[in-house]
């Protein structure tokens, strides 16, 4: 009614992807919940060359058992799940 609209908001999908060393990168998606923290790792991995380690910095806290299972789906190797105040640091490796 008199002509205003209202537009949907659209959730943007996006992972800051920084190539810290050869073979090795950090994918930030810290904000972001699921499922396009999700989504935006698994872009971002599919754009790493293989044999990287990355880091995945996440602020969502169920991330643990959604990125084990990411992993076993992809064949990517879980290396380690680090809890730190207000974030969780999980280390994976693309072969």
């Amino acid at each position: 009614m008199f002509g205003f609209r209202h537009k949907a908001r659209e959730k943007t999908i996006f992972a800051r992807v920084q190539q810290t060393a050869p073979g090795e990168a950090t994918i930030d998606v810290r904000g972001q919940t699921c499922p396009g923290y999700l989504l935006a790792i698994n872009r971002a991995v599919d754009d790493l060359p293989p044999a990287t380690r990355a880091r995945l910095l996440i602020t969502y806290p169920p991330c643990g058992e959604d990125v084990h299972a990411w992993c076993k789906s992809r064949g990517i190797e879980l290396i380690d799940i680090e809890p730190r105040e207000g974030m969780t640091i999980i280390t994976v490796y693309k072969p």
